[in-house]
């Protein structure tokens, strides 16, 4: 949504109304409202903000930035008759949630122009009665950051204390879909019994605010209770932005271990195209919408649940290092945010047309 914004601010006067702190990652001439980064007081007071903004100024196309965002909309369109769309993720979508699922999910219905972040998204809004002429696939987008020296990956490995010759890296919020503990259970093993010098570097860590609150920390240090596995994975926590390139960078490859979790989705996987534009490759089970992110170039998609594959695809990758870092840049470029914004603004202008 960042992207969205700073994509529109090239071309329309716009508002933004976001959580307290994301003024100072936007442009200054921007006019912005922050609330509470809080959920629930979020949600009450940005649709007070929303109301005030459109009472003082007449809008061509209002966006929401997630599925949650669809009662402020309703009350836009309604109140002001003003052009709605909406930015689908996927969790969105299937939160288990009786009041979300009866109450938010009905008011996307009624929403101008959909926008989701891969076909396994757009599945699922279809499921949920949201009429599919109206949704059109949007990928997210990643910035290809220059190269890494030498240096800088030195100083990140001694900042940070990582003690492998060569590391696999998992990245992201320590969620069940994620699938670390099982990972942790099911694959490293195998992994470690064919490569002794190598290790696991997780960054990330619990949802603390978000749809729902399914974090698995507990499971993930339970797992850890051996030795074998215990000495063989170093966990950095959230790092600053230019940090999490060089830890891209600097693995061997990443691992994306979801499973299929109730309730729960991945949406698109990011992560998967952020670690491609470092250069680096990936190997993850095909759930969700990882596929639209994934191709050959930049890494393998395993049947869900298969950890000998998965294993296997690590393991090749450590001894072989393909794909290349070359191959994986290239499939990183195809999606960029300047692709991302030419589709939203095509949404965009369409609204204002008809």
């Amino acid at each position: 949504m960042q992207q969205l914004a700073l994509g529109i601010s090239q071309y329309a006067d716009l508002t933004v109304i976001g959580p307290r702190g994301c003024k100072e990652h936007l442009p200054r001439e921007l006019t912005v409202y922050e609330t509470s980064s809080r959920l629930g007081p979020f949600l009450l007071f940005s649709t007070v903000l929303a109301m005030r903004a459109c009472r003082k100024a007449k809008y061509d196309v209002i966006i929401g930035g997630s599925g949650l965002i669809g009662p402020t909309l309703r009350i836009l369109a309604v109140l002001f008759h003003s052009r709605t769309l909406v930015y689908l993720h996927g969790l969105d979508l299937v939160v288990n949630s009786v009041l979300y699922q009866k109450l938010f999910i009905p008011c996307l219905h009624r929403v101008d122009s959909v926008a989701v972040n891969s076909k396994n998204t757009r599945d699922i809004a279809v499921s949920k009665s949201i009429d599919e002429a109206r949704i059109v696939i949007v990928h997210p987008g990643t910035a290809l950051p220059a190269p890494v020296d030498h240096a800088s990956r030195l100083d990140f490995r001694q900042r940070h204390s990582i003690p492998f010759a060569r590391y696999m890296l998992f990245t992201g919020r320590m969620t069940k879909r994620k699938g670390l503990s099982a990972f942790l259970r099911h694959t490293l093993p195998i992994i470690l019994e064919n490569e002794q010098a190598v290790g696991l570097v997780v960054v990330g860590q619990e949802p603390k605010d978000s749809l729902n609150q399914l974090g698995e920390q507990a499971e993930i240090h339970k797992q850890l209770s051996t030795a074998f596995v215990r000495d063989s994975v170093v966990f950095l926590g959230k790092l600053t932005q230019s940090d999490l390139e060089i830890c891209y960078a600097e693995a061997a490859l990443q691992i994306f271990p979801l499973i299929q979790v109730p309730g729960d989705v991945e949406g698109f996987g990011m992560v998967a195209i952020e670690a491609a534009a470092c250069g680096t490759p990936t190997v993850a089970f095909e759930l969700g919408g990882v596929g639209d992110a994934m191709t050959s170039e930049c890494g393998y998609l395993v049947m869900p649940g298969d950890f000998q594959t998965f294993a296997d695809h690590v393991v090749s990758i450590l001894r072989h290092c393909e794909p290349n870092a070359e191959q994986c840049t290239a499939h990183a470029r195809g999606f960029s945010w300047d692709i991302y914004n030419d589709k939203m603004k095509q949404l965009i202008d369409g609204l204002v047309e008809s």
